[in-house]
């Protein structure tokens, strides 16, 4: 199964540059920008992501015996459905963008932006295409090098992007005399940047693409005796692992999208539903504050997770489930290492953290960290043990599992944000549902198949307690500089 950390250093980007983006184009515009920007990274990993791990497992292991020319066939047939996919996404897209951003998310300052987000999905399956390719003909480096360009230029592209958009609307909007228009055009340009840093990407993919195909091509005419399989006889499997590999990435970022939606459809209650440019900033201060501080660590606590998932599997085949056992525990050991000290400082020093990176509305955005920054370490092992299990054969449980689990998050959401009015608490407390839930039927599995003992007091309390200590040190210290200082520092 392909690594997936490729994935986690493009998503840290696209959640790192939207601080900037965040200060350029304001809470209004991060506001217009998170339906499309949320809607582009699903459709990605649902038709691109499974497209890059499928792709790289079915050559990988036709290079590795030796059978070039049924790499190949896997390689068209992959280059088939890439052409297919993205012209169809593409104009789908295209016409239903208006529908999709007044309908569905009854936004009507984000259509100019889901005008992007059809040329932004084709690029990407491109690029997972070329990603595939270059992964299974074991040319690792070079689809490193791509992957960390495709990571920074969408990055930069979107803050020069979204510099151009603000530009353009301040001066469309002083002859319209609507200063939203600044910031509608602050996320159309966010969105035209990652279409531009794609652009960029696929084409240092192509060159070495290109270029490693000759030596790819002499294989195939040294190679001899060997069966031919046809393009019929591997696209079950091949369609089947697409959607089954996207499907397992979609569930565990789905939960932000329907977050935004549930948001937009049921409104925010109070004064801040009075006019849509209030609910706009709202929700871009949500998106482009909350998630991204909880995202970045909670993505960052993973790093260690897909590193030894090769070394578990390798032991259950060897029917060592006592070695396996250990080296979950130790997965889930490092994971927690980092992700609860995290939540215990981003939980003390929200009213230092969140007004040192941004500016605008705060208050909200303290409140949700101090409530809801339990969501990294419950995210972060989540995603641990979904990883664990569907390396041993697990997929179809998983799948089964996220989907049950995200209904419930979904229903509950729901219920706390149009019954009780509990705006974006109501949608947190649905993410965590949705990811602890999966998270306690990912435990019973492995309890039930292995001998774990994960050792609580070392794992998690003591980080628990050491981490809440220094935080309430720092949080004493800063107050103490307040007030050396003169100032009326209130939290």
């Amino acid at each position: 199964m392909y690594n997936r950390d490729r994935l986690v250093i493009i998503l840290i980007s696209i959640l790192l540059f939207r601080i900037p983006v965040s200060h350029i184009i304001g809470d209004n515009g991060c506001g217009y920008l998170s339906a499309p920007l949320e809607m582009f990274w699903c459709l990605t990993l649902l038709f691109g992501a499974g497209l890059t791990i499928t792709l790289r497992g079915m050559m990988h292991d036709r290079v590795r015996r030796g059978q070039f020319s049924n790499a190949a066939n896997v390689f068209s047939l992959a280059k088939r459905y890439t052409f297919v996919a993205s012209i169809l996404l593409l104009v789908i897209c295209m016409v239903l963008y208006k529908p999709v951003s007044l309908g569905l998310f009854m936004d009507s300052g984000s259509r100019i932006g889901f005008l992007f987000v059809g040329p932004a999905v084709f690029l990407g399956l491109f690029i997972n295409l070329n990603l595939g390719y270059l992964n299974g003909t074991d040319n690792m480096h070079a689809a490193l090098i791509g992957e960390v360009i495709y990571a920074v230029s969408i990055g930069l592209c979107m803050i020069l992007g979204s510099i151009i958009g603000v530009r353009i609307g301040t001066n469309i909007s002083a002859l319209l005399r609507n200063e939203e228009v600044t910031a509608m055009y602050g996320s159309m340009g966010a969105m035209a940047g990652i279409c531009v840093g794609e652009a960029v990407t696929l084409a240092v993919l192509l060159a070495m693409t290109l270029m490693y195909q000759r030596s790819f091509r002499h294989l195939m005419r040294s190679e001899t005796g060997r069966r031919t399989e046809h393009i019929a006889d591997i696209s079950g499997r091949f369609l089947f692992g697409i959607f089954s590999d996207g499907a397992q990435e979609l569930f565990l970022h789905l939960p932000v999208l329907i977050s935004l939606l549930l948001i937009r459809r049921f409104g925010i209650s109070g004064e801040e539903a009075a006019s849509p440019a209030v609910v706009g900033a709202s929700v871009g201060a949500f998106y482009a504050k909350y998630i991204v501080l909880t995202g970045i660590p909670a993505v960052l606590a993973t790093f260690p997770v897909q590193g030894s998932l090769k070394g578990i599997a390798a032991s259950v085949n060897d029917s060592d489930n006592q070695r396996a056992a250990d080296k979950i525990v130790r997965i889930f050991a490092r994971v927690a290492y980092f992700a609860i000290p995290v939540v215990i400082l981003m939980t003390v020093l929200s009213p230092v953290i969140v007004p040192t990176l941004y500016a605008g509305r705060l208050t909200t955005v303290i409140g949700l960290l101090t409530m809801g920054s339990s969501l990294i370490i419950v995210y972060a092992v989540t995603y641990c043990f979904i990883s664990v299990l569907i390396k041993l054969g697990y997929n179809r449980e998983m799948l089964v599992v996220n989907a049950a689990s995200l209904i419930i998050g979904c229903v509950l959401s729901v219920f706390l944000i149009r019954n009780k009015n509990m705006g974006f608490t109501g949608a947190v407390a649905g993410m965590l549902v949705c990811y602890l839930l999966s998270m306690l039927v990912c435990i019973a599995i492995l309890l039930r198949n292995f001998h774990i003992h994960f050792r609580l007091l070392h794992t998690v309390i003591l980080p628990l307690v050491i981490a809440g200590i220094i935080g309430v040190l720092i949080r004493l210290f800063v107050s103490a500089l307040y007030a050396a200082a003169g100032g009326d520092r209130k939290s």
